[in-house]
């Protein structure tokens, strides 16, 4: 039984680690960007409010100068209301972007989703109830089998 258990153990890690990949990897394209990161000005495509009567999510989408995205891809970003009245007005944002990875940036005044953190937060917890669960039980096996002896 003890292997069993053991294996549990040991894809309980596995999990959490798979579960926190994505954070470490934001993270390290974070301090890429902060240390390696280039500013340039974009310029706007489009603007848009999605949600307008509710609760507004301000929507700018914009092209990286040709010498950062040879494809001139089109990257969408929400930010706050400010920078997009900006953006509206002058059709050009700031962006840090990180040389050779156009996908790595970040947008003046843009506003990041908590729902991934809430995620990895709720699932890391569950990882930890089992985990401190399974102890539990092995500690309690370990000592009925010396109380049997």
């Amino acid at each position: 039984m003890e292997g069993g258990r053991g294996g549990v153990l040991v894809a309980l890690v596995v999990v959490a680690l798979l579960v926190n990949l994505p954070l470490a990897h934001l993270a390290w394209q974070r301090w890429e960007l902060s240390r390696d990161g280039l500013e340039v000005t974009a310029e706007v495509t489009d603007t848009d409010v999605l949600r307008a009567t509710s609760d507004p999510h301000h929507v700018v989408r914009f092209r990286l100068p040709e010498d950062v995205d040879p494809r001139r891809r089109t990257w969408p970003a929400e930010v706050d209301r400010a920078t997009w009245r900006d953006a509206e007005g002058t059709g050009e944002i700031g962006v840090r972007v990180l040389p050779g990875k156009p996908s790595v940036q970040r947008v003046d005044g843009a506003h990041a989703s908590r729902v991934g953190y809430v995620v990895i937060g709720v699932v890391d917890a569950i990882v930890l109830l089992l985990g401190l669960l399974l102890r539990g039980r092995r500690r309690r096996g370990m000592t009925s089998e010396v109380m049997a002896d």
